[in-house]
């Protein structure tokens, strides 16, 4: 049997050394159990119930199902909100967003920094905590931070004209910050308990109808009723949940129409959903993306609305393995996966290892090549399409192969 060949990705991927610099990092950051990592333990306890009762019961769990809430135990005993600081951190980047006429750029380790449009440098932010997720306003970057291990009291700040703000702060009472979304007027930050909405002085909170572990959140979309987590844990899927801003319900969106394993359209067991958007066909309706690289990549784009879920795009990606070329009747043998989503006007751009995708109505699409990035400070960056800003994350290193990958960064 043919050895498999990984695709040739157009951007930096890692070396040898950098992937045992990381896993002995791994290693020595998974050794030590903390107070707040012991809090991920009982957490992911009580996620595991959740997840049993709403699916028939812990003895009818299939094994796929038993190994992926394995996983979740494992991954959020050795997760904070923060990861520890560490060499190289610049390039695990969590969230970018464009402000101020400069790309802002947040590591999972919760450092601050910005890369000016047409300077070649880095310059890193200097506040009192760790940030723990940036949005944009009004054009104006909102940064929620919090101590690193001792999260008691979270501050909302806004950056403008050069300096910091204070908006507003609230006890976190023990829970972890997942993250932070901005739209119109209102301002939500998730927490592993809670959904907190601030309204300018004012505030409503409401908890959850069940926990919600943070080690594998990657993105996070509100509207005015509800607000879709996206969660990516690699080969171990990830899916995704719907929380009512009113009753603080939880609930697991997916739909597996053909009752395969791993089968889509949106698989909670096997699909990490890297990005979601509103539908430009329906402002009730969300769009997502799935994107995985282990050993193959897979993945798609999928429109959530109510209680449906559908596939509206996805795209072959022809790789060699295994004695043979993947052929139009593969299935899903290969597609591309996308690690990131935006929407612009009418038309979707996502991210694939092949390229950037815009998408428009009835899943037509045109492919633009992934461009060059020049490296500054660490990060790899392209300011070229007026309309966004590339970034390279090693982010997704911690739950796959796939090397680094690019977010998209709308203007």
């Amino acid at each position: 049997m043919d050895r498999v060949r990984q695709p040739n990705w157009p951007w930096p991927q890692p070396t040898a050394s950098d992937r045992q610099q990381h896993d002995q990092q791994e290693s020595t950051h998974r050794g030590h159990l903390s107070a707040s990592k012991r809090y991920d333990v009982a957490l992911a306890a009580q996620v595991v119930r959740s997840y049993a009762n709403d699916h028939g019961g812990g003895h009818h769990l299939k094994t796929r199902r038993i190994g992926a809430l394995a996983f979740v135990l494992t991954f959020c005993a050795s997760a904070v909100s923060v990861e520890p600081p560490r060499d190289g951190q610049q390039a695990f980047l969590s969230r970018a967003v464009f402000a101020d006429g400069r790309v802002w750029l947040l590591t999972d380790a919760g450092q601050l920094s910005s890369i000016i449009e047409g300077e070649d440098r880095r310059v890193e932010e200097q506040l009192a905590e760790p940030t723990h997720d940036i949005c944009v306003q009004d054009g104006k970057l909102l940064a929620i931070t919090c101590d690193r291990d001792h999260c008691d009291t979270a501050s909302l700040r806004h950056f403008d004209q050069g300096s910091w703000s204070l908006d507003a702060t609230f006890q976190v009472d023990g829970e972890h910050i997942l993250a932070l979304a901005c739209g119109g007027s209102r301002v939500t930050v998730l927490t592993t308990g809670r959904l907190v909405d601030l309204f300018g002085s004012e505030r409503h909170e409401v908890s959850l109808s069940q926990p919600i572990g943070g080690a594998s959140v990657s993105t996070v979309h509100g509207t005015s009723e509800s607000v879709f987590v996206g969660f990516n844990a690699g080969e171990w899927g990830g899916g995704m949940r719907r929380i009512d801003r009113r009753t603080g319900n939880v609930k697991v969106v997916e739909s597996n129409t053909s009752g395969e394993p791993c089968g889509g359209p949106l698989n909670t067991e096997c699909d990490p959903v890297t990005g979601i958007t509103s539908s430009p066909r329906d402002s009730h309706c969300v769009v997502a993306t799935i994107g995985l690289v282990h050993f193959f990549p897979r993945g798609r784009v999928v429109e959530v609305c109510g209680e449906t879920v559908r596939q509206i795009y996805s795209k072959k990606y022809t790789l060699e393995g295994f004695g043979r070329k993947a052929s139009e009747n593969d299935g899903d043998f290969s597609t591309s996966a996308f690690f990131g989503l935006s929407r612009q006007g009418s038309l979707l751009w996502a991210v694939g290892i092949d390229g950037i995708h815009k998408i428009g109505a009835y899943g037509t699409s045109t492919v633009m090549p992934i461009p060059k990035f020049k490296e500054i400070g660490g990060v790899y960056v392209n300011f070229d399409s007026p309309e966004m800003v590339l970034v390279l994350t090693k982010v997704n290193q911690r739950r796959s192969i796939s090397g680094a990958v690019p977010l998209l960064v709308p203007r």
